[in-house]
């Protein structure tokens, strides 16, 4: 018994299965008298439903999970030397990758019978955010063997529409201006605020766009070089198939001569052997005449 793949088995489990095959396999161990096994087993803890969908996740969607992984390497590389646009594009693509991966571990759980709450939701979203700003954390979702969902620790870039805002740092020439802001202008700095949001939103949107426009063309342009390849690949069969049957053809002319080559080589015995009689009998005729 492996205890890696007895991990891998049990945390694939619904929920409500998880410790009855978990004490099903502390039993197999201690049966084969491998106390160390059956101790490790029996430790391992039932997933929490955040848990549970997470791990569904990884093993259902793993390349999608993988880019996220892949974003999080790139985020914690490059955070202490980016700012302005490259950043905010950066968090844009954090946002809408973990939002569509959230929305598939809803799909997903949906799929296999259970309504997964906003409270659940958010906890994957939690685990999930985890992942960018922490090795160990992303080392663990991938891993697909969660028990409990992650928290976020190191950096903490906001995620558009997730309910956080960037706090300002405060302004040494103006250390509390806005403790005697009125009410318009502090609707006026919201508006100007939601104004600016909505010009990133619409920058990221065009750039999204843009990618998209080149994924299509580099598509067509990989579906082009295909279809010429395969009608390439065509022809040199159709090429090939002629130079066989037309070796085939010659090696049936040539089996041909060659038999027939035997054949006369054959005839050609017979009449050597023939002669070689005939000259024995004649000299015998000749060596019984008289002197």
């Amino acid at each position: 018994m492996d205890f890696e793949a007895i991990a891998d088995e049990l945390y694939g489990l619904a929920p409500e299965d998880f410790t009855g095959a978990r004490n099903e396999r502390v039993k197999q161990a201690r049966t084969a008298k491998d106390r160390p096994l059956a101790d490790r087993i029996a430790s391992l803890r039932k997933p929490t439903m955040a848990a549970w969908v997470t791990n569904a996740l990884v093993r259902s969607h793993g390349e999608e999970v993988e880019l996220l992984l892949e974003l999080g390497r790139e985020l914690r590389d490059v955070m202490a030397d980016i700012e302005g646009d490259e950043l905010r594009e950066l968090t844009r693509q954090r946002y809408q990758l973990v939002s569509a991966l959230v929305q598939q571990a809803r799909s997903l759980a949906q799929a296999r019978g259970r309504r997964i709450t906003d409270e659940v939701a958010q906890a994957v979203r939690t685990t999930l955010e985890a992942t960018l700003s922490n090795q160990d954390s992303a080392d663990a979702v991938a891993g697909g063997r969660l028990t409990d969902g992650l928290q976020v620790s190191g950096f903490s870039t906001p995620s558009p529409g997730d309910g956080t805002r960037i706090r300002p740092r405060p302004s040494r020439q103006r250390p509390d201006s806005s403790a005697g802001a009125d009410v318009a202008d502090l609707e006026e700095e919201r508006k100007r605020r939601a104004r600016a949001e909505a010009e990133r939103d619409v920058a990221a949107a065009e750039k999204a766009a843009q990618r998209a426009g080149v994924a299509v063309e580099r598509s067509k342009q990989r579906v082009d070089t295909a279809e010429r390849e395969r009608e390439e690949a065509s022809t040199a069969v159709d090429r090939l198939a002629a130079q066989l049957e037309e070796a085939r053809a010659e090696l049936g002319r040539r089996t041909d001569k060659a038999q027939e080559a035997r054949s006369d080589s054959d005839e050609a015995h017979k009449r050597a052997r023939q002669a070689e009689k005939d000259l024995e009998q004649a000299r015998a005729t000749l060596d019984g005449l008289p002197g």
